[in-house]
């Protein structure tokens, strides 16, 4: 699936669906000021706070260079869930995070570590009171 759709379109696009949840809050806050009254005033402030917050957002928080940045804002402007939910009902998009990839380690269950208060809690509840 790589040839389709390569990896930093799928990483731009999972770091806008983040950003636009932000976007959506902030903008929901400016729709209550009495200044704001057209549909236009709306489509401006998204447009001006996309790029604004997106950039420094994306690359701040995840590390993206200045061109994916700029990428990250144009599909948070445009609706970065519109578009992950279109790609992924045509089968083009089959993401899977970096946590649940090939290398992770999980550790089996008796090698959990314990607390020691919650051990006597767990002993004490059981019936094995020394």
């Amino acid at each position: 699936m790589e040839t389709v759709l390569p990896s930093s379109f799928v990483n731009c696009l999972m770091i806008s669906l983040i950003l636009s949840v932000v976007m959506m809050a902030l903008l929901q806050k400016f729709k209550k000021l009495p200044i704001i009254k057209k549909c236009w005033q709306i489509w401006i402030l998204n447009l001006i706070f996309s790029f604004l917050i997106g950039i420094p957002f994306s690359m701040s928080f995840y590390g993206t260079g200045w061109k994916d940045s700029v990428w990250v804002s144009l599909f948070c402007f445009i609706g970065a869930p519109t578009i992950y939910e279109v790609l992924k009902k045509q089968n083009l998009l089959q993401y899977h995070p970096e946590s649940l990839k090939e290398d992770v380690v999980e550790v089996p269950i008796e090698n959990q570590i314990r607390i020691p208060n919650r051990v006597l809690e767990d002993e004490n509840q059981s019936g094995n009171v020394s």
